[in-house]
């Protein structure tokens, strides 16, 4: 669900403007769909964090989240055509080869 808030809110951002005053910005923010859908999402996945963490081991909830990485590259590569470099690629790699060292560990 963070992954879709982010989304959310990147493309929401690209139709605010950052000049002027901070309740014209505030009002941009507040006038765009997909901002506030973006926010909306992030609060349900807040809710639903709390239940994960009530139900699950702390350790587990959180390196389990960090296949929001992966997600992330994912939607930034085939909806933002962000170039993910190599280096990139291979930091995302390292990282996940890590949390399936320590959830198997």
């Amino acid at each position: 669900m963070t992954v879709a808030g982010s989304t959310l809110l990147k493309l929401g951002s690209r139709s605010v403007q950052f000049e002027g005053s901070l309740f014209g910005i505030l009002l941009g923010y507040l006038s765009s769909p997909a901002i506030v859908s973006g926010f909306l999402v992030y609060a349900v996945a807040a809710i639903l964090w709390v239940y994960c963490l009530s139900a699950f081991d702390l350790s587990y909830v959180t390196f389990v989240t960090s296949v929001q990485y992966v997600l992330l590259i994912l939607v930034s590569l085939f909806v933002f055509h962000e170039v993910i470099t190599p280096m990139k690629w291979a930091g995302t790699a390292v990282i996940m080869i890590g949390v399936v060292m320590w959830l198997k560990g």
